[in-house]
């Protein structure tokens, strides 16, 4: 029997797959090589770019009930890093158009979208902030 917690276990896999599937309809054609993955390291021997790591921080619980066995509300970080070896604009191009999906699932952004370059890589960040209730839909 599932938890009627579960929602919030199941949070991080389905906000990924969200962003996941609608950002590739929109960056594969210019991207081909666009990776995302939840996955901090690759077992692949070689890299490829662009690179999307999506990653929950730590979610937060909020308004817990009186005995505390239901989670009614939990606010939900997901960390998104853009990795490219290309250029500024396509580590940001890549980040801002992740972005936007996460703005369209009512996430605001905290940080918005910003670029470092570092070695030969660039990484765009950007981090979207939601609380959810256990009945809310995305």
């Amino acid at each position: 029997m599932a938890s009627q917690n579960q929602w919030v276990y199941d949070l991080e896999n389905l906000t990924y797959a969200i962003v996941k599937t609608r950002c590739e309809k929109k960056l594969k054609t210019k991207y081909p090589k666009l990776k995302f993955t939840q996955e901090e390291q690759s077992d692949s021997a070689t890299a490829s770019f662009p690179t999307v790591l999506v990653q929950a921080l730590e979610p937060i619980e909020q308004n817990e009930d009186l005995e505390c066995e239901r989670i009614n509300t939990v606010l939900f970080t997901a960390q998104v890093t853009v990795t490219t070896n290309k250029s500024r604009s396509e580590a940001l191009n890549v980040a801002q158009t992740v972005a936007n999906e996460y703005k369209a699932m009512s996430f605001k952004l905290v940080p918005a979208p910003f670029a470092r370059k570092n070695g030969k890589l660039w990484t765009a960040t950007l981090r979207a902030r939601r609380s959810f209730d256990w009945n809310d839909r995305l």
